[in-house]
């Protein structure tokens, strides 16, 4: 009985110190299922908070996506053209005034290496800009009576005859001889050559002058 007492005795010893030990074992037990639930959690708002953001910004680059779309649809509907870096808009066409001189065959040369052509006067409108824009200075255009004398065309073959206004300097009241007038005292071979001299006015003059000119292309969308 004394054996056995004692067993009983010590047994319960062991539970007193293995008490807290155990409990402490049992506690972390069941920490470990909240910890991955609180990790799971964790990376759930993560996730969520980068989908977001995410969705947040192809939003935003959608939003501006349909702003240029719907820009470039006003673009269209409102006619707006587009001209090459230095020339300027006029009337859905492009000019450009070059600071060199050069002879009338030079000037439409080098007009077509620009992708355009020597100025083609159609109206009042489009002559009263480019007189503007000449600052009283004499500019080759494109018109010549090269092919057959008296027979004026543009440098796109068409006749000047076509043309809604015609711009010669009138002599009359000078009694003079209007323009064009052919005068060969400095060049045998005439004047074949149009320009808008310093005035606003057109005059024929040598196709070897050395003039300042005017290109002319068509604007694009």
């Amino acid at each position: 009985m004394d054996h056995l007492y004692g067993n009983v005795q010590g047994n319960k010893t062991d539970e007193r110190h293995r008490g807290p030990a155990s409990q402490t074992t049992v506690s972390t037990k069941a920490l470990i299922p909240l910890l991955i639930v609180g990790l799971a959690l964790l990376f759930s708002l993560a996730a969520l908070g980068t989908m977001t953001y995410l969705f947040l910004r192809f939003g935003l680059l959608d939003a501006q996506h349909m702003d240029l779309l719907a820009t470039l649809n006003d673009s269209t509907k409102c006619g707006c053209r587009v001209c090459p870096e230095g020339w300027i808009h006029h009337r859905g066409k492009c000019y450009l005034f070059p600071s060199s001189k050069k002879n009338w065959e030079q000037s439409r040369d080098h007009c077509i290496t620009l992708g355009g052509h020597l100025a083609i006067v159609n109206d009042k409108q489009e002559q009263d800009f480019l007189v503007a824009k000449s600052n009283q200075v004499s500019h080759w255009i494109g018109l010549n009576d090269l092919a057959v004398e008296g027979q004026w065309r543009w440098v796109d073959s068409s006749s000047l005859s076509d043309t809604k206004a015609v711009f010669w300097f009138d002599r009359s009241h000078l009694n003079g001889t209007d323009e064009p007038d052919n005068w060969k005292k400095e060049d045998p071979s005439g004047e074949n050559c149009g320009c808008i001299s310093f005035r606003g006015d057109w005059h024929d003059n040598s196709c070897k002058m050395m003039k300042k000119f005017v290109c002319e292309t068509l604007a694009t969308y």
